[in-house]
């Protein structure tokens, strides 16, 4: 007997159920679940190899829904090969036979859940956003373009990158890091395994590092990061041993936070997050499966597959 071909569900598809809106509620939810241990994710796997890295999760965004497995490859040298830097693949298992219910076009589960959740920690760590500086023109850092022109409409967004490429964006593009530091709001989204930001930020600031998702991976150095007010992450366990800068500053330096949070805990109420206008605030990602189990139900409760 033949057997049924899974259903695989495009970015097309994807793109057309989701917004910002309902995304960013989406990963904020699943986030506070996990802090209230009502999400479960099992251990987080990577695999480096030189400057490539290889990965995968398991987790459940609800004790009852589907279960996802996620794996996949980050290989920076593909910027030059016009294939993606990262590249996954997202199964979805049902609860209750088992069997593969769903293959989801990973590209666009990960643009989703890690904009909208990058976007989720700014709206609630950040001051009144006037200029927002995005280090890091590729893919991810074209859709925080997008999703922070959208969400916070400021009077101007700085694109950062080694290569400026056409500016289909609308927005200002230098190759001058030192740009960032004027900024109320930046988003880190390259693929470096050397910090980008060297020097403390101003007064107030908050930036949003999504690419050291790695130990050997800093976008931020350690004299840097240890003069920061507060350091939050996507979970605190996570960051503190796989997010490069955080693992180095927690092991080298005498610095001003203590240890670092777990954003969940501040969606659930639980933690404070930003306390006054003055404070430095940083927020580390470096990707959960529960945020691809979100989605996943997401696109489950709203599709028909």
């Amino acid at each position: 007997m033949a057997l049924a071909q899974t259903p695989f569900v495009s970015a097309e598809q994807i793109n057309a159920l989701c917004s910002y809106e309902k995304i960013v509620e989406n990963q904020r939810q699943v986030f506070k679940n996990f802090y209230l241990d009502e999400a479960v994710m099992g251990p987080r796997a990577i695999l480096s190899q030189g400057e490539n890295a290889q990965f995968s999760y398991i987790a459940r965004a609800s004790k009852d829904g589907p279960t996802i497995v996620k794996f996949g490859t980050v290989v920076p040298s593909n910027s030059g090969r016009n294939i993606s830097v990262v590249q996954t693949t997202v199964s979805v298992i049902d609860a209750i036979t088992g069997s593969i219910k769903l293959f989801l076009d990973g590209e666009a589960v990960t643009k989703w859940r890690t904009v909208c959740a990058s976007i989720a920690a700014a709206k609630e760590l950040a001051n009144p956003v006037k200029k927002i500086a995005i280090i890091g023109m590729g893919h991810q850092g074209k859709a925080h373009a997008l999703a922070a022109k959208e969400i916070f409409k400021p009077e101007q967004i700085i694109g950062i990158d080694k290569e400026l490429k056409n500016n289909d964006l609308s927005i200002d593009l230098t190759q001058d890091i030192e740009a960032a530091y004027g900024c109320d709001l930046i988003f880190i989204c390259t693929n470096s395994q050397d910090p980008v930001i060297n020097s403390a930020l101003k007064s107030g600031s908050t930036c949003i590092s999504i690419g050291s998702f790695a130990p050997n991976r800093l976008e931020v150095s350690v004299g840097a990061l240890a003069q920061a007010d507060k350091v939050f992450g996507d979970d605190a366990k996570t960051i503190s041993e796989q997010a490069g800068s955080v693992v180095k500053t927690l092991a080298q330096a005498e610095r001003n936070w203590d240890q670092a949070q777990s954003i969940g805990g501040v969606y659930a109420q639980k933690i404070n997050g930003r306390e006054n206008r003055e404070e430095v605030i940083y927020y580390f990602s470096v990707g959960l499966g529960i945020q691809d189990a979100a989605l996943a139900e997401f696109i489950l409760a709203n599709g028909e597959f």
